[in-house]
């Protein structure tokens, strides 16, 4: 069995987002990937965390957690905290984070095709998202 999900969440100006996120396996040979996406806009706070969760009787397990975040915004704020816990033997589980601004490169590139700043950051949030 193999699960792929992709999530996303739009943490709006003045927002405090709390997200958990947990995937569980509990049967042998189960497969997965989450990727949660987050765009925090400015003076918006997230809370993400994420955890695998691999019981005892999920050997052959393959499970794979990743966060992505855009910060719009000198203050936005993004808290990630991927976890394991694994209870058997006998499987691959990983996970990955990353936080970061809209690349300056990216929205000098947009602009100097005649796009306004506001345009060029919605279109790179919108290439993030899909």
């Amino acid at each position: 069995m193999e699960n792929n999900l992709i999530k996303k969440i739009l943490v709006k100006k003045g927002e405090n987002v709390v997200w958990d996120e947990m995937m569980v396996y509990d049967k042998d040979n189960l497969e997965g990937e989450v990727e949660v996406r987050a765009v925090v806009e400015d003076n918006g706070v997230l809370k993400l965390k994420g955890m695998i969760l691999i019981k005892e009787n999920a050997a052959g397990a393959n499970a794979f957690l990743r966060f992505k975040v855009l910060l719009l915004g000198k203050n936005a704020r993004a808290e990630v905290d991927p976890g394991l816990e694994i209870l058997t033997n006998d499987v691959k589980a990983s996970h990955a984070a990353s936080v970061g601004q809209v690349d300056e490169e990216q929205l000098f590139y947009l602009m100097s095709r005649g796009l306004s700043r506001k345009e060029s950051v919605k279109m790179i949030v919108k290439a993030f998202l899909s």
